[in-house]
């Protein structure tokens, strides 16, 4: 188990930039949000973590790890590896985990899709009902509010697994 009162930032990119969440301990959700990229740039994106760095000052950085034949675009590939290079610079510490590794954290919850991840995260964090969004159809696409659950929930796996 972690030491107590440790700022874990939560960093997902997706197409709309990067979701984020910040915690003190698993039951402490102090900040969260999307930090909208426009255009979506790597270099932006970069400036923007590095501003949520410096606000925050957390002690661990957790962000979206790439899988084998997984959707993420190259350019998030190349984002991810830009914001650890940059976490390991501040010398924080840094952990990567995969949605394959947050999808079976949530099965055990009852939890398969991301949109069921998402209703059973605003069960636990009920201030994140506002985020709540529709059940997607296969020809829609993902919902903007999906970052902020994504970010979430890698913490939350964080948590768990630890």
């Amino acid at each position: 188990m972690s030491e107590k009162n440790q700022t874990v930032l939560a960093l997902y990119p997706n197409r709309y930039g990067i979701g984020y969440a910040i915690f003190d301990s698993p039951n402490n959700l102090v900040e969260y949000g999307i930090g909208y990229i426009r255009p979506a740039i790597n270099g932006k994106a970069l400036k923007r973590v590095q501003e949520y760095i410096a606000y925050y000052k957390p002690d661990i950085i957790l962000i979206r790890g790439t899988e084998k034949n997984s959707k993420t675009s190259k350019r998030n590939e190349k984002l991810i590896n830009l914001i650890c290079k940059e976490a390991r610079t501040q010398n924080l510490d840094i952990h990567s985990l995969t949605r394959t590794q947050i999808k079976n954290v949530f099965i055990q919850f009852k939890a398969k899709t991301k949109h069921q991840i998402s209703e059973k995260i605003i069960e636990w964090f009920p201030q994140l009902s506002s985020y709540r969004y529709p059940k997607r159809k296969e020809w829609m696409s993902e919902n903007h509010n999906t970052g902020v659950f994504d970010a979430v929930s890698l913490a939350l796996t964080y948590y768990y697994l630890e």
